[in-house]
């Protein structure tokens, strides 16, 4: 390809990208030769991070260290930090959580060095993923509100979702529903500002969930159901996991019980399958609670074991105390 075509290829595949089109910049990609590929390292990183996002993490992974590698040798030091970042997400989602860390961590240094306001946000909102996975609260919302202010200087309406989404999900943990659900009412507004449309969907289940534990379970399933559906049109089979964890809930809490234990099974298939252990431990937490409900106190207890050692295996310390009540 000449330089016109190359930036029109790019073009595109940011515009598939950034609107949460994942499987359409696979789909936009894979017909061009490899080589093509790799002689642009940001392409190089969206094609990974497309194929990250469909559940792919093993050839994800091999084209984010490819992006890595030839934004190094060039001397691309803001596509280097935001590969690296990328690298952490994809060690996060396999259960690396260290190692996540360690590249969140190191990405982040280099990003500030580069004043590259739009990978500082990144890397704080990943840190404030990690500190939550860790029960350190505090630290997470510390993360996630740097990560809002480097997004704003960036204007990166989809990174403040992200953020705020994120937040969300902390005070949530910490049982405050009414601040969790003003910062999912915001991500919301700000995935759909962004054109986003699995951003948005993401961030709707994550308000349904607040929805259910709030007494909701009718609103929280219609809106559980219609992230799904957006998640099944954009072929993003790891949003739609996600998104039928949080529909077994909404199921689960209008008595629902045998088809939320159906697709809590599911889930946990699933997650077996593209290799996403907290997603797993999480649907394996739910349905211990369930059974445990129903009074299959043995398959309850069996479930809950399972998810304890997964959750400790992540670092995920806050889980791991509700399950050993729950035992």
């Amino acid at each position: 390809m000449d330089v016109r075509e190359s930036l029109m290829v790019l073009s595109k595949a940011r515009e598939f990208s950034d609107t949460g089109q994942h499987a359409a910049v696979v789909d936009y990609l894979a017909g061009l030769p490899p080589n093509e590929i790799t002689r642009s390292p940001t392409l190089a990183l969206l094609y990974g991070i497309a194929q990250a996002r469909i559940g792919r993490h093993a050839e994800g992974q091999r084209w984010v260290d490819a992006a890595g590698k030839q934004a190094q040798e060039r001397g691309d030091r803001a596509v280097e930090a935001r590969a690296l970042n990328v690298q952490g997400a994809i060690a996060l989602e396999a259960g690396r959580v260290d190692e996540a860390a360690g590249c969140f961590s190191r990405a982040l240094e280099a990003a500030r060095r580069e004043g590259d306001h739009g990978t500082v946000g990144r890397c704080s909102n990943n840190l404030g993923i990690v500190a939550n996975l860790r029960g350190d609260h505090g630290r997470a919302i510390g993360s996630y509100t740097m990560a809002m202010a480097a997004f704003e200087q960036a204007g990166l309406s989809r990174g403040i979702s992200e953020a705020r989404h994120n937040l969300g999900i902390t005070y949530r943990d910490q049982g405050d529903l009414g601040a969790a659900l003003a910062a999912a009412e915001g991500a919301v507004e700000e995935a759909d500002a962004a054109g986003d449309r699995a951003l948005g969907a993401q961030t709707r289940a994550g308000r349904a969930e607040i929805r259910v534990l709030a007494g909701e379970p009718v609103v929280g399933r219609r809106e559980a159901e219609r992230a799904l559906a957006t998640h099944r049109e954009l072929g993003d089979v790891v949003g739609e996991a996600e998104a039928l964890r949080v529909l077994a809930l909404a199921l689960q809490a209008m008595g629902e019980n045998a088809e939320a234990e159906d697709t809590l099974r599911q889930v946990i298939e699933r997650a077996e399958a593209q290799g996403r252990p907290l997603l797993a431990a999480q649907a394996r937490r739910d349905l211990a609670q369930l059974l445990r409900r129903l009074g299959r106190a043995a398959e309850a207890k069996d479930l809950a074991l399972t998810a304890r050692a997964q959750f400790s295996q992540l670092g995920a310390e806050a889980e791991v105390r509700k399950l050993d009540l729950l035992i």
